[in-house]
């Protein structure tokens, strides 16, 4: 009966209202997210985030979702979300908005077209939605391991030209 459903649910286009049975939650959620949860689903080299909405629906950014095309912010089913991958459900600390003010928060950028990798992506957006704060922590990572390596080398660099100037004052003062 869950294959059978499973195989229903992938093939919603349209707005029409997913009915699930108990433990028939598509990509291994055992029941119903809480409404403003924020969703990630794992993919090639990245995690693709989106917010749920209630009734088996998620907003999301939907640039990069789907073979590296950008698109806009927009209402997708569960399953189409998350395209045969497992959900997550990513915990946070303190909200400082309600559930409905997250789901408000969410479908007021519906239709938006401006995905940034760096600076706009599905992730800003949950955590903009969220908690207000435009952050992703795939784009930080990385970019902080950038920066720790140019600094060691500027600083390793710098190091040892003070070094190298201290011992050559030394030698012939």
């Amino acid at each position: 009966m869950q294959e059978i459903l499973r195989a229903a649910v992938g093939k919603w286009t349209t707005l029409e209202e997913p009915e699930f049975g108990a433990g028939a939650w598509p990509s291994g959620l055992k029941q119903e997210p809480p409404l403003g949860a924020h969703l990630a689903t794992s993919r090639r080299g990245y995690s693709h985030h989106g917010v749920y909405i209630g009734r088996g629906w998620v907003v999301h950014y939907s640039g990069l979702s789907e073979f590296w095309q950008c698109g806009p912010v927009e209402e997708a089913s569960l399953s189409r979300f998350a395209n045969s991958h497992p959900v997550r459900i990513v915990h946070h600390a303190q909200l400082p908005y309600s559930p409905e003010e997250i789901v408000r928060r969410a479908r007021s950028r519906l239709g938006e077209n401006n995905y940034r990798l760096l600076t706009n992506n599905c992730e800003h957006f949950c955590n903009w939605c969220l908690s207000g704060v435009n952050v992703s922590s795939q784009v930080a990572r990385p970019l902080r391991l950038t920066f720790r390596v140019l600094g060691a080398l500027i600083l390793g660099r710098s190091a040892r030209r003070r070094s190298f100037g201290t011992a050559s004052r030394q030698e012939y003062g």
